[in-house]
């Protein structure tokens, strides 16, 4: 049975453990306005105690501003019924808002699953799948330094389902604590999970060793988060140096088979800058010294014709130029003879 009254402000007891939604200072001014201008235009929601007084299930913040204001009374939709059904109400009408405090609304699920209620039940009444429903309800289970930090905001519940995606307790709680001390939002703990699980696997592949070496320190783990290796070198940068663009196979096996030659890529890009240039400019003087054997084993190229434009080392008084650069040099030269560049 369902019913509307006005109920005394000091007769309404707020339960400790109960769904709440989380207002901005910005939400609550708007709604102390309209309280003050308009009144209750919805009315909060109690339940009947044996003692006469009344145990508040949703409007928290509604009767914190009625006893601002000094309200004697409210406006309460009255209803009774079991501790199942009155819990479902709290969390059906605290998790359509959407702003409700994840610790809270796991122990409002818990408390329900114990009253009786089926996840079933529970998924319909929060609109979320059961699988969303167990795992608000395995929230409950975490060490309360993170249960805090969820409730503070320090943690989001995102978090917890990256760091859950390591294989044991101890990884999951190095994740958690090196997210608090460095701050990390939700994507770099994803970033440091996905670079953890390679090199788990890698130690749980022969089995599950008998003594498991420690987490990484939080520490290295703020190193794993910040840097990252190099696709195609291999050596390590920071995160923001590096770029994924779109690249086609051609370019993509150029990188590659001059990365594999010249491990110091940068060293390798000013000496390619230098030599194609350096062939270039003899190309335009025409410069015909004797020809050079081709210096690349593959792909196999036909010697250069006596027309063809040959490199040579400058003259004296001509700007120098160092052997590895001419070396280069001439091999982007047999490269262009044979067409393939």
């Amino acid at each position: 049975m369902v019913k509307v009254e006005e109920v005394p402000v000091e007769a309404i007891e707020v339960p400790r453990e109960r769904a709440r939604s989380t207002l901005t200072d910005e939400q609550l001014a708007e709604l102390e306005a309209s309280i003050k201008t308009h009144g209750f235009t919805v009315p909060i929601l109690v339940s009947p105690l044996p003692d006469g007084k009344y145990r508040l299930v949703d409007g928290e913040h509604r009767l914190a501003i009625a006893r601002k204001l000094g309200l004697k009374t409210v406006p309460a939709v009255v209803a009774e019924g079991d501790e199942r059904k009155l819990t479902l109400l709290n969390i059906l009408a605290n998790t359509a808002r959407g702003t409700q405090n994840p610790m809270d609304v796991s122990l409002m699920l818990k408390k329900a699953l114990e009253a009786g209620a089926s996840v079933e039940e529970l998924a319909a009444a929060t609109g979320h799948t059961t699988q969303w429903v167990q795992f608000y309800i395995a929230l409950a289970e975490l060490p309360e330094r993170y249960q805090e930090a969820l409730r503070t905001g320090k943690l989001k519940v995102g978090h917890i389902r990256e760091a859950v995606r390591l294989p044991n307790p101890l990884e999951v709680d190095s994740a958690l604590q090196s997210t608090l001390i460095h701050n990390w939002t939700v994507e770099e703990l994803k970033y440091y999970v996905d670079r953890r699980l390679p090199e788990l696997r890698e130690i749980y592949k022969g089995g599950e060793p008998g003594q498991l070496p420690p987490p990484p320190s939080p520490k290295e783990a703020e190193e794993i988060v910040s840097y990252g290796n190099c696709l195609a070198c291999r050596r390590k940068f920071r995160r923001e140096d590096l770029r994924m663009p779109v690249i086609c196979q051609d370019c993509y096996d150029f990188l590659f088979y001059f990365a594999e030659q010249m491990p110091d890529t940068r060293r390798a890009l000013e000496t390619l800058y230098k030599a194609y240039n350096f062939y270039m400019d003899a190309l335009k003087t025409q410069v015909q010294p004797a020809p050079q054997a081709p210096l690349l084993p593959k792909p196999a190229v036909t010697p250069p014709s006596p027309a063809s434009p040959a490199l040579k080392t400058p003259a004296p008084g001509q700007s120098e130029i160092d052997t590895e650069t001419l070396d280069l040099a001439r091999k982007i030269k047999a490269l262009r003879e044979a067409g393939l560049i």
